[in-house]
This record gives C-alpha cells, structure tokens and sequence, in this order.
C-alpha cells in the first residue's frame, strides 16, 4: 500500500499536514451532507408515497 502523498496525481493536495488535515475536514463534511441528502431523500418519497 503506496502512502497518498506518494501518488502523482493526488499527492501535491496532501504533500504538507496542513494540507491533509483541511482535505480530511472537508471529505468528513461532505461525507456528513451526503449521508444528510439520502435520509431527506428516502424520507420525502415516503411522504410522497404515503399521501399519494
């Protein structure tokens, strides 16, 4: 397993911790968002097919 700030194309975004620990935030936070938009998503076609 290479480390990710080995890689050619992914590695000058995580070259410095300062770098890694921004991109680590942001991924958490979208990964939250995502999780967020599928509940609100499964949740409204429930609605939607309940009082259809």
């Amino acid at each position: 397993m290479t480390k990710l700030e080995e890689d050619p194309i992914l590695g000058r975004f995580f070259d410095t911790p300062e770098k890694k620990a921004k991109w680590l935030v942001r991924i958490k936070i979208a990964y939250i968002l995502w999780i967020i938009f599928v509940i609100i998503g499964i949740f409204s076609l429930l609605l939607w097919h309940l009082f259809k």
